[in-house]
């Protein structure tokens, strides 16, 4: 299962010694959902002892207690949303889909019940999805970060979803992205290979290495310039691995930062260098362009595109007007 039933309820056995709720919540109420997860429930007064709501996860639970869980509802992406995904192919194999920026592609664990392409994959096929990369990622074969947009590829039977697996191993899958970012870069065309892991200091975050160690792992990103403007680029990008924050680390690592990273900047690089009226940046500006694969039931090579969305676009055409004023006396 992908979603959380309505209600849990079980009884304290009589054999059981008193204890915590939280602990006999996750004993005896097979949930799936974590201690922490639980126990944030239980605060919001969500899970109740013969009845009664229970202040905190550390009250007192004794044999024969009747315990009730009722989870918070999934938010539901109401169709017309910013936030629903483009839905741009589908068949009973797989659906190849467009997401906008600011939508997380799971939740952070089982019993999240923020929007997501997780969530959302329910709403539109069930409970049947394959979840062989655990049970918040029904149907996930790849992800995006949050405000990443663009086009990702969708599992909706679990042959499907190894097929496709193995193709992302084997590196046969093909993935453009585009980016605006600050600076320059010297070349044309160039490889960024550079090896990476996650940094300790920044939780949650990867950084370049020369390291060889454990946790350490290979990165490379083909990069050429599609457009210069004064002090700006326009990127497209072809990761030949896909490494967590690949992009973003390989690019800040040049000091070239995608315009909008709030994460992965350089020098003295932000949104201050803009020309004096650039039209708002809310977001990381990079966006998953293209996206080809072979399809696992037919063997037929699909190819898919995405336009660049509104929010790059409009910075895209400012910086373009701007490049064509003439000089100022």
């Amino acid at each position: 299962m992908s979603t959380l039933p309505d209600t849990f309820q079980a009884q304290v056995p009589a054999e059981h010694p008193p204890g915590r709720l939280d602990i006999a919540a996750m004993e005896f109420l097979n949930s799936g959902v974590s201690r922490s997860r639980l126990g944030t429930w239980i605060r919001d007064g969500r899970l109740t002892v013969n009845g009664v709501v229970e202040a905190g996860p550390s009250a007192q639970v004794e044999p024969g207690d009747v315990l009730e869980l009722r989870p918070p509802r999934q938010l539901v992406i109401e169709p017309g949303s910013p936030l629903e995904p483009q839905l741009l192919y589908e068949d009973k194999f797989l659906a190849v889909i467009d997401k906008p920026a600011g939508l997380v592609m799971h939740g952070t664990s089982f019993g999240d019940t923020q929007a997501t392409v997780a969530s959302w994959l329910t709403q539109r096929y069930g409970n049947g999805l394959p979840i062989c990369q655990g049970a918040e990622r029904p149907g996930i074969v790849h992800r995006l970060d949050r405000d990443t947009s663009g086009l990702c590829v969708v599992a909706l039977e679990k042959a499907t979803f190894e097929d496709l697996m193995q193709q992302f191993a084997d590196r046969t899958i093909a993935k453009e992205y585009q980016a605006l970012v600050y600076g320059v870069p010297r070349f044309e065309s160039d490889w960024i290979e550079k090896r990476l892991m996650a940094d300790a200091r920044r939780h949650n975050l990867v950084k370049v290495t020369r390291s060889f160690d454990r946790g350490s792992r290979d990165a490379s990103t083909y990069y050429q310039v599609m457009e210069r403007f004064d002090g700006f680029a326009m990127l497209r990008l072809r990761p030949r691995t896909g490494r967590k924050h690949q992009i973003r680390a390989h690019l800040r690592s040049l000091d070239h930062p995608i315009i909008g990273d709030p994460a992965y900047r350089a020098r003295n690089y932000g949104l201050g260098m803009l020309p004096a009226g650039y039209p708002a940046v809310e977001r990381t500006l990079l966006h998953a362009r293209a996206l080809r694969f072979e399809h696992p039931s037919t063997g037929e090579q699909l190819t898919f595109r995405s336009d660049l969305p509104p929010d790059m676009a409009d910075l895209l055409a400012f910086l373009q007007d701007r490049a064509s004023l003439p000089d100022s006396p």
